[in-house]
């Protein structure tokens, strides 16, 4: 059993990559099934959070003064502006109504002074959906069998059926892959994380990155927003309120995060064998700000960077361990499984490649070439009738 003051970082050899590329290779037939399945998605897209409530160019500023175990890693210098690409969005892999439940995400993709790349990926909620990534196979497999959902009951909306629907499918297909008192177990855990956005007026919210290794430690990352404003929904909220709340708020001005820092101290604390456990937060540094800037979401340019934040690829590889970047996988079995579960994703949709947009991240332009290969992707998929963000925008 692991001492409880320790964290000891997994390393994988070739005979592990090989074991979890084999959990994880199901990623590509879960991709089909979906399409397969629900008649929004035309086109292979995202395994998770595939539809996009927010997404453009992003700033983050670190802090003048920034926790030792951070300073000189990858993007971690104190004082540092960048420019960046974000994106939040609902964590299922189809398109629904934004009054379903659901774990909200964000991402955060930034480059290094010397071209490397670095993404933060978090959810709405302090623990992980799964305790280990097999399980977490099991919820992917039980969303795809979810999709597409239809059973309207007279006298209420279509949303309301299919979201019974949906849920009915989904328990049946994860009791079925993790048997049933396991299955139950899980169904709860999902329940009480998906309550926080069904329930939310705005997914201007706190997001909280997986277990990361920086500077010979684990640790976490927390996006905060500056100001609270989460009221609560109303009983009947419109389907697409986290989107129209989102634009209103960048119409008026920047949303704004404090980018947290949020170290391991032990695994009682901090546990990182189990990841359906939270950390306690008493101990957490706010090291920076992540900066949505005010801009018109009806503009050319926001719906160039909107386009442009759908259609990128990250990944949980993406990342900078220590000085000298000479570690090259996460440091947890499942950031592992989720490295090469994205890169099958991205593979299977065809997502943008890095060398198309690399020059975003010094510049803040979008160039010439790049604006038509993203507007030929984003009409290729409105032709179709393809649904990965809130229709008509």
């Amino acid at each position: 059993m692991m001492p409880l003051d320790t964290w000891v970082p997994f390393r994988p050899d070739d005979k592990d990559l090989e074991a979890i590329a084999n959990d994880v290779a199901e990623i590509s037939d879960i991709q089909r099934r979906l399409v397969e399945k629900h008649d929004d998605l035309k086109m292979p897209d995202r395994v998770a959070h595939q539809y996009q409530i927010a997404g453009g160019k992003v700033a983050l500023t670190l802090a003048d003064k920034i926790p030792q175990e951070l300073e000189g890693v990858g993007i971690f210098e104190p004082g540092s502006k960048y420019i960046c690409i974000g994106r939040v969005s609902g964590g299922l892999g189809w398109p629904h109504v934004e009054t379903y439940p659901d774990i909200l995400g964000i991402m955060l993709a930034v480059q290094t002074r010397g071209g490397e790349r670095v993404d933060f990926l978090g959810i709405s909620d302090p623990a992980a959906p799964a305790g280990n990534h097999r399980d977490f196979m099991d919820v992917l497999y039980a969303s795809a069998e979810a999709a597409g959902a239809d059973f309207p009951l007279a006298g209420h909306p279509d949303d309301v059926g299919d979201l019974i629907a949906a849920k009915a499918a989904f328990a049946a297909a994860l009791t079925k892959r993790m048997g049933f008192f396991k299955g139950l177990t899980a169904l709860a855990h999902l329940a009480r994380q998906s309550f926080r956005s069904f329930s939310s007026s705005t997914a201007y919210d706190t997001y909280w990155t997986d277990v990361v290794e920086v500077g010979n430690t684990a640790g976490k990352f927390i996006f905060a927003p500056t100001t609270h404003e989460n009221r609560g929904a109303a009983f009947r909220k419109g389907e697409r309120h986290l989107t129209e709340d989102w634009r209103r708020r960048q119409t008026r001005g920047s949303v704004d995060f404090g980018l947290c820092w949020l170290p391991f101290r032990n695994q009682q604390e901090t546990p990182t064998t189990d990841f359906t456990r939270k950390w306690r937060e008493q101990h957490m540094t706010r090291i920076g700000t992540v900066t949505f800037p005010q801009i018109d979401p009806e503009s050319e340019e926001a719906r160039l960077w909107a386009a442009l934040a759908s259609e990128i690829g990250a990944n949980q590889g993406n990342w900078i361990h220590g000085k000298g970047n000479t570690i090259t996988e996460p440091a947890t079995e499942f950031g592992v499984a989720r490295k090469i579960a994205y890169q099958r994703s991205q593979d299977g949709r065809d997502a943008l490649k890095p060398d198309l947009y690399r020059s975003v991240f010094e510049t803040g332009e979008i160039s010439p070439d790049l604006a038509r290969e993203l507007r030929r992707r984003r009409s290729k998929k409105e032709s179709a009738g393809h649904v990965s963000w809130a229709p008509g925008r």
